[in-house]
C-alpha cells in the first residue's frame, strides 16, 4: 500500500470516531476551584489585582527601601572598609588571585602546546565520521523503506 494511501485511509478512520467528551466530575471541579481562588483575601493574590490604593502604597514603600538604600550604601561600605579584618581579607584575596593567574597560565601554554595542535586533525576525523554516517543513513533509507534503484 502507498503511505499516501495509507495516511488517507487512517484520517478517514479517524474522523469517523465520535469527539472525546470530558469527564463529568470536571466542571464541577473547575468551579470549586474558581469559587475558591475568588474567596481568597486580596493580599493572596496577583499584585495587579489588589486594590489601587494599596498597589499605589506598596509601590511607595517600595520606592522608600531603594531610595534608603542607596542613601545608606556609601556610609556602609565607609564603616566596612575602616574594619580590620577587611584588611587581611585583603591580602588573602591578592595571594588567591595571583594563585589563580598562575593556574590559569599553566592550563593555557599546556593547551598551546598538547591540545591546540591535535585539534584540527580531530575535527577532520569527526566530520568525515559525520559524512560516513549520512551516508549509511541515506543507504539505509534507500533499502529498507523500498526506495532502491532496480
Amino acid at each position: 500500500m502507498n503511505p499516501a494511501d495509507l495516511e488517507r485511509l487512517i484520517d478517514r478512520e479517524l474522523r469517523k470516531l465520535p469527539a472525546p467528551r470530558a469527564p463529568r466530575s470536571l466542571l464541577p471541579r473547575i468551579m470549586a476551584a474558581a469559587s475558591d481562588t475568588a474567596a481568597r483575601p486580596w493580599y493572596t493574590r496577583a499584585w495587579l489585582t489588589w486594590p489601587v490604593g494599596w498597589q499605589l502604597a506598596s509601590a511607595v514603600v517600595l520606592m522608600g527601601v531603594v531610595a534608603g538604600t542607596a542613601m545608606l550604601l556609601p556610609q556602609i561600605q565607609a564603616a566596612v572598609t575602616t574594619l580590620t579584618f577587611i584588611a587581611d581579607a585583603r591580602g588573602e584575596v591578592a595571594s588567591s588571585a595571583r594563585g589563580f593567574e598562575t593556574t590559569t597560565t599553566a592550563v593555557r601554554v599546556l593547551w598551546r602546546t598538547i591540545v591546540a595542535p591535535v585539534v584540527p586533525y580531530a575535527f577532520g576525523l569527526i566530520t568525515l565520521m559525520c559524512a560516513a554516517c549520512a551516508v549509511f543513513g541515506t543507504a539505509l533509507n534507500h533499502l529498507v523503506f523500498g526506495k532502491a534503484f532496480r
